[in-house]
């Protein structure tokens, strides 16, 4: 099995006024949860509950199929904060497999609809698109937003 990254599916509870302390563990495969607590008082400490929970969580995966392990194991992208709501980085991957990185506005325009703009990072930059984006969010929110300008 490939290594899952050190705390995947394993949260820490601390509830003083409950008197409610240990490790949580969470997965989830095709719609099956599995759950289990381990608490700290019961399993000799903090250190022995996280070694309990992180065996479980192991023996658990090691059940699933290799694309499950490999998610696990997979690194957490950082997902970039634009600062405002309704503005967000995207990144997608088309059948081809070629990746697409954007900036995305979104808004409900006076009909109800929703509506969408999309800033593509490799033609303005980073810094550009975002700032598009944002000025489209706003734009979009008080009724007079202009569509993005495509490339013919």
């Amino acid at each position: 099995m490939t290594e899952p990254r050190p705390n995947y599916g394993i949260t820490r509870i601390d509830q003083p006024e409950k008197k409610n302390h240990g490790f949580y563990v969470r997965i989830t495969h095709r719609g099956k949860g599995f759950q289990k607590y381990f608490p700290d008082k019961s399993l000799g400490g903090k250190p022995k509950a996280l070694k309990a929970a992180r065996a479980w969580r192991d023996s658990l995966l090691d059940k699933m199929p290799k694309y499950k392990q490999e998610a696990a194991a997979k690194k957490k992208r950082r997902i970039k904060q634009s600062g405002v709501v309704g503005v967000t980085h995207v990144v997608s991957k088309s059948s081809k497999g070629t990746v697409y990185e954007y900036w995305q506005a979104a808004w409900t325009d006076g009909d109800g609809r929703r509506r969408t703009a999309k800033f593509s990072i490799s033609r303005y930059g980073d810094e550009k698109a975002a700032d598009l984006a944002k000025k489209a969010r706003r734009s979009g929110v008080r009724g007079k937003a202009p569509a993005p300008k495509r490339k013919s």
